[in-house]
């Protein structure tokens, strides 16, 4: 059917009024906006403990205040693209919050806990992070320009596409995080932690990276031309195709790194020890190789001495610090309501303990033996548990936010009210867990078995489980709002009552899928299968569907909008509405949010 001229007249009027209207619409950034009632809630909560007047009467009176949060906590709150410019927000506690978008321009946000923060696109030009912890947080697309982060702590951070002008990483503690591709040309990483940091195809031109912890670092192709890294050690950094000309190594420990393919022309390698490197391929045109260590035999491992502690030591109401227990028999023991800091507990069988409300801070957990422990209420925050076997333990309310459990077991395990936020959980096994009342916000979930699990019900927001198999689950009533799912299979699945609101779905699988009463606001869903799935019901509005498959889905009762719709007015209507809304999909970006920023300092 055609449409005439007047039509075509008639749709651009309503389409220029209607850009007009939203363009005006900018409640997205005011305080007035938030609709989410636990936010409110905190919020409300935080101003009454500070003035005598309400979170309520302020917003009556103006949504332009100064705001001053801290100390407060706002764990989990949702504040997407809201203004918090010149916000007092430090030693408020954020965890597992959704920022993406939010102005903190000026914030303060010192000594403020982070954990699994998703601040994609945020902006935080000037923000004072001093002391603030970040473990897990999202930081794609996000203007860090002019920002102290002075002692701040960002480990498994996924630092991609983010304006880094004029901001140094001195006293960073940046371990296993992922800079993957960043121009860090010129940048100072003075005394920072990069171990086990992912830095491939990083720039990092005349870089100063003096006394920077960079082991097992991985530096694969990257452009590092002029950097110093004299005196550090570098044991087992992979720099394989790295573009290394006049870099300076200078009594440098290369010690197992892998060369290969590696361009030294011209670099400085005097004194430097090469031993066990893997140096196939590598190009030493004119460097200075005077005095470098370059055998290539195997080594005698000699681990450096440490006398021992007394496990006698070990008793309930303990309070210790700085001990060595690392691979001793210290299980079948109650040293429950202790305080062990910065132990060493790594590769010990620590299985049967009562270890309730036990406080763990900053000690090494790795590959230890944790067999049905007791952990009720212990603090496990920030704690490295790679490799940890806690099958059957029971961690009801214990506190694992930010703790890196990688390759870890908790089959049979007991989270009751665990907080995960921010948890680091690659291929961590999750077989016949309870689960009810956990916390996950922001944690990073990859390859991870859900065997025998409840899921329903499960509180996964903000969670970042790319490529996970879901096929199968019983996911009723789950919450994934926010949650970084792309690729990921629901087939065969039931996600009635699910909340989707915000997810990252790009070419997930939801063939045959149950969707009944689904929330899909401001979805992204382009490229998704949904062939035979169920939509009765649901609540679609403001998503994208772009190259999506639904075929046969059956929408009874549903609520759509124009963004569900394919005929053309409805799609110009769609884009239109797309575009205006910075809270809207598609989520994936290029890199044109880097290359349009233009410099404020």
């Amino acid at each position: 059917m055609k449409i005439n001229n007047l039509s075509f007249v008639i749709l651009g009027i309503i389409l220029v009024v209607f850009a007009f209207w939203s363009a005006s619409d900018t409640s997205f950034s005011s305080l007035k906006g938030i609709e989410h009632q636990e936010t409110l809630k905190k919020i409300n909560q935080c101003e009454n403990s500070k003035t005598d007047k309400s979170f309520e009467t302020y917003m009556t009176i103006s949504s332009q205040f100064d705001i001053d949060w801290s100390d407060c906590d706002l764990t989990g709150v949702v504040l997407r693209h809201v203004s918090l410019a010149g916000a007092d927000l430090s030693g408020a506690d954020l965890s597992g919050a959704d920022l993406t978008g939010v102005n903190l321009v000026g914030a303060d946000l010192s000594n403020a806990k982070l954990f699994g923060v998703d601040l994609r696109q945020a902006d935080l030009y000037q923000a004072n992070l001093e002391d603030a912890v970040l473990d897990g947080v999202d930081l794609r697309d996000t203007i860090m320009e002019d920002v102290n982060l002075n002692n701040a702590s960002l480990k498994h951070a996924y630092i991609y596409k983010t304006i880094l002008a004029d901001t140094e990483f001195t006293n960073v503690d940046a371990s296993y995080s992922n800079f993957c591709g960043q121009d860090l040309t010129k940048k100072i990483f003075h005394n920072t932690n990069l171990s086990g940091a992912n830095l491939a195809h990083t720039k990092m031109q005349y870089t100063y990276l003096g006394n920077a912890i960079l082991y097992e670092t991985n530096f694969e192709e990257s452009y590092l031309v002029g950097s110093d890294f004299s005196g550090n050690s570098l044991k087992k950094v992979n720099f394989k195709g790295s573009n290394l000309y006049s870099v300076n190594l200078k009594n440098s420990d290369l010690t197992e790194a892998d060369l290969q393919n590696a361009d030294f022309t011209n670099a400085d390698l005097e004194n430097a020890n090469l031993t066990d490197a893997k140096i196939f391929g590598v190009d030493f045109t004119s460097a200075k190789i005077n005095g470098a260590n370059m055998n290539n035999v195997d080594k005698t491992k000699t681990d450096s001495f440490y006398e021992k502690s007394d496990t006698e030591m070990l008793q309930k109401y303990s309070n210790l610090s700085e001990k060595d227990f690392s691979n001793s028999k210290i299980n079948n023991m109650d040293i429950s309501e202790s305080k062990f800091h910065k132990i060493d507990f790594s590769k010990s069988d620590m299985s049967n303990n009562k270890m309730a409300h036990v406080d763990f801070e900053g000690s090494d957990l790795s590959y230890t033996n944790l067999v049905n422990a007791e952990l009720i209420g212990a603090n496990l925050s920030g704690i490295n548990l790679v490799g940890a076997d806690l099958s059957g333990a029971n961690l009801s309310n214990s506190n694992l936010s930010g703790a890196n459990l990688k390759d870890a077991i908790l089959d049979n395990s007991k989270l009751y009210g665990v907080d995960l936020t921010g948890a680091y959980l690659e291929n961590t096994s999750f077989k016949k867990v309870d689960i009810n009342g956990a916390k996950f916000n922001g944690a990073y979930m990859m390859g991870v078995s859900f065997e025998n699990t409840d899921l329903r019900n499960a509180n996964l927001q903000g969670i970042h489980m790319p490529g996970q198999n879901f096929k199968g689950l019983d996911l009723t009533g789950v919450n994934f709002q926010n949650a970084v799912l792309k690729d990921s299979n629901f087939e065969n699945s039931n996600l009635t009552d699910a909340n989707l609101d915000s997810a990252y779905l790009n070419s997930a699988n939801f063939k045959n899928v149950d969707m009944t009463n689904v929330s899909l606001s401001n979805t992204d869903l382009g490229g998704a299968d949904l062939t035979n799935a169920n939509l009765n019901s649901a609540k679609i509005q403001n998503s994208f569907f772009k190259n999506a498959k639904i075929e046969n889905v059956t929408i009874d009762e549903a609520t759509t909008d124009s963004c569900f719709e394919q005929d053309l007015i409805n799609r110009i209507i769609c884009k239109i509405k797309l575009e205006l809304n910075p809270d809207s999909p598609p989520y994936e970006t290029n890199y044109e949010f880097r290359d349009n920023y233009s410099l404020r300092n």
